[in-house]
């Protein structure tokens, strides 16, 4: 049985405050509410992996305590406003405080990454007492004395995907005796930005962008259910695939493409052989970071945007090129006051039904790819949930693996009233076939069956 202890951090930061929530914030705020009460919810992330060797924990403890200095989303709480106004929520940046981590001792004769594995979990499903409490936790594991590997959980309501790889990237920086780069942006600053001149013309742009979307799009991709769905009637799917990532990279080299232009190519004209449509809509997390002082902050600075890609083209080459289009517009409008948004989307009878988002290409596709010495490992499937709530009817994820970096997990999470689970499963085969397949050629797109 692992052993659990729990160690209390110290900070004091530059500063403390209150202010009005981000438009990011202010996006995941319902969803963070939902997590608060208990109820199933995607309001919490988790970052984390190996650290260098050699190290004490304190010394871990130590930079933790740094990195919640250095960003202030890290020592935020968040609640309704004044009165309990719900409509006008704030964040308070606590100045100093404690940060509780936990330490986990694992049998030597474990496998560490099965029993990271084993915390995920917990560390995402538990909620977070952001009223009263910090947005973030922490477990170490060591191995005899040694810190070897961490697991960290934020709120979505302080941190996005790319904010966790800023943590972690910031947090092996300081353990190797390097001081994180420049300054990082603050949420407080950041709502200050957006309610300005400038940041009525970035909401314009963007709203401009939601009105555009809808009207293009289809109705609907999966209109209306085609089966009986499952007591539990959303399932997720995962195929973790060697095979897939090394074929995603020959592929993007191949047509002069990035992986994440090709997975979304890929994923649209999929769903376009299911449903016969020439045109995929999607939603579309977009990281929001273009800008040099946003990338290294820690914030929910995600939005979700909508895409619509055009499947006229004869060819899966053709297919990208348009991706490539449609994604690079769909992020240059992605940040947003989601109120005006949502009565946009109130007001069409569009429903975005399919979302797409690729967090393995961040992580991995900037990693040199070695030469592979041996044949791919076989794929691995599984069932990783079941759910009754959800607000899509596909929606297609891909994340790196940690235990194998040269694997890629392709996540497909669908409504069983229009994909049966078979379909689920085979509908990740395809993606995998159709990238080994593209790695080596063009693709004409009547060659694209549908899954079935």
């Amino acid at each position: 049985m692992t052993e659990i202890t729990v160690h209390r951090v110290p900070f004091r930061g530059a500063r403390g405050g209150t202010g009005p929530f981000t438009w990011g914030q202010l996006d995941m705020w319902a969803e963070a509410r939902l997590s608060m009460a208990g109820l199933p919810s995607f309001a919490n992330v988790l970052g984390g992996g190996p650290l260098p060797p050699g190290l004490k924990t304190d010394q871990v403890l130590e930079a933790f305590g740094r990195l919640v200095e250095r960003h202030e989303s890290l020592r935020t709480r968040f609640r309704p406003g004044p009165g309990g106004d719900a409509a006008r929520p704030e964040q308070e940046v606590l100045r100093a405080g404690e940060l509780a981590a936990e330490v986990a001792a694992v049998d030597p004769d474990q496998n560490i990454f099965a029993i990271v594995g084993g915390w995920w979990p917990q560390m995402q499903d538990t909620p977070y007492d952001l009223v009263d409490g910090l947005p973030f936790r922490i477990r170490i594991g060591t191995v005899g004395d040694e810190p070897v590997m961490v697991m960290f959980g934020m709120s979505h309501m302080a941190s996005d995907f790319l904010g966790t790889r800023v943590v972690y990237g910031e947090l092996l920086d300081l353990l190797e005796g390097r001081e994180p780069e420049g300054g990082a942006a603050q949420p407080l600053d950041l709502a200050e930005e957006e309610r300005s001149a400038a940041g009525r013309r970035v909401l314009e742009r963007a709203l401009d962008h939601w009105r555009a979307a809808l009207d293009a799009a289809p109705p609907a991709m999966f209109p209306t259910p085609s089966r009986t769905p499952e007591e539990a009637r959303y399932w997720r799917g995962d195929l973790c695939s060697q095979t897939a990532a090394r074929a995603l990279r020959r592929a993007a080299d191949r047509c002069g493409a990035g992986t994440s232009n090709v997975l979304l190519a890929l994923t649209a004209a999929l769903v376009g052989a299911h449903t016969g449509l020439d045109r995929c809509a999607m939603r579309m997390p977009s990281g929001n970071r273009g800008r040099p002082e946003l990338r290294r902050m820690v914030s929910t600075l995600s939005q979700e945007t909508p895409l619509v890609v055009d499947l006229r083209a004869s060819t899966l080459q053709g297919v990208v090129a348009a991706a490539r289009t449609a994604s690079l517009q769909a992020q240059r409008n992605a940040r947003y006051d989601p109120e005006p948004v949502a009565a946009i989307r109130d007001a069409s009878t569009t429903v975005l039904d399919v979302c797409f988002n690729d967090m393995w290409t961040p992580v991995c596709a900037g990693r040199p790819a070695a030469e592979p010495a041996a044949p791919p490992a076989e794929s691995t499937f599984e069932w990783n949930e079941k759910v009754d709530r959800a607000t899509v009817a596909l929606f297609l994820e891909a994340f790196e693996v940690l235990e194998d970096p040269e694997a890629i997990r392709l996540s497909l999470f669908a409504d069983t009233a229009h994909l049966s689970p078979a379909r689920i499963r085979s509908f990740l085969d395809a993606i995998e076939r159709l990238l080994v397949v593209f790695a080596e050629r063009d693709v004409r797109l009547d060659e694209i069956d549908p899954v079935s």
